[in-house]
């Protein structure tokens, strides 16, 4: 997994306005038979790998580990705040 630069300077700032431990991806349920994998600010779950990644902390659960291995995130901030995209995931056949 990835995180670029642009990504990384949005995640910091916001990881400390909110006063949060880490970036994690998680397990939300199915989609065409394949996990989704979602993305929050918060704290690692029991059943977490820690990782830190271009200097962000980052816990995946277990569920979706596999699923990350080609993923990137990207970041930009737009006029709404900052947005973030999930880039490389597995194609779903549905």
């Amino acid at each position: 997994m990835n995180i670029t630069d642009g990504a990384r300077d949005l995640l910091l700032q916001i990881l400390e306005e909110e006063e949060a431990a880490c970036l994690r991806l998680y397990f939300a349920g199915y989609g065409c038979g394949e996990p989704d994998i979602g993305m929050t600010i918060g704290e690692p779950e029991a059943d977490d790998e820690l990782y830190h990644l271009n200097a962000i902390p980052v816990a995946i659960d277990k569920r979706i580990e596999h699923l990350t291995t080609e993923l990137t995130i990207e970041g930009k901030q737009t006029m709404e705040g900052p947005k973030f995209q999930m880039v490389g995931l597995p194609e779903k056949d549905c």
